[in-house]
């Protein structure tokens, strides 16, 4: 027989949920952007020194512009890749240990098995928010639709994975139950 869910393993889960998925979802936005930006940057910056070299020859000035404002978009979107680990990885770091604290069974598997599940569902989620918010004149903001969402999708995630973590309940027979443990009759 499976464990009921504690109070605070609920709560942990909860905050887990919001915590962790806010900071890995923040993370793998930022990193699809640099990825994104780095692409199209990479062949606006073959397109502009081609456009270069053909209205002006060989100038060496001109060739030097482009290429050392290539090197400070390349360093701005390392940076940037840098930052979106971090969040990650401090997302993971944050859930797993509000998971520990609230005395949640295998809070490392459950914090690693739903950022697995919020990864894979990111980009449908993505494009539901975009949806949502696309939605005529009146509609709501992106931003606030992908935050919203994101912390709903957090919190019900979170809480499947600390529900499908559980333990089995100890069995204690009436004999030797001590107080607060349930007694269970074999």
């Amino acid at each position: 027989m499976k464990a009921k869910l504690t109070a605070g393993q609920v709560v942990a889960a909860i905050i887990a949920g919001i915590v962790g998925h806010v900071l890995l979802g923040g993370g793998w936005a930022l990193l699809g952007l640099v990825l994104f930006g780095g692409l199209l940057t990479g062949i606006l910056g073959v397109t502009v020194s081609g456009l270069i070299e053909l209205v002006s020859g060989d100038n060496p000035a001109a060739t030097e512009l482009v290429d050392s404002a290539g090197g400070v978009i390349g360093s701005v979107f390392l940076g940037a890749a840098v930052v979106a680990v971090v969040l990650m990885l401090v997302g993971f770091l944050v859930s797993g240990l509000i998971l520990r604290g609230g005395r949640v069974r295998k809070p490392w598997g459950t914090t690693f098995w739903s950022a697995v599940i919020v990864a894979v569902l990111s980009l449908p989620l993505l494009l539901l928010y975009l949806a949502i918010s696309g939605q005529g004149e009146g509609g709501l903001p992106f931003p606030l639709v992908a935050l919203l969402g994101t912390v709903i999708v957090g919190v019900l995630v979170w809480l499947w994975m600390t529900w499908a973590h559980r333990g089995r309940v100890p069995e204690v027979t009436a004999g030797t139950a001590s107080e607060g443990a349930p007694a269970v009759e074999s």
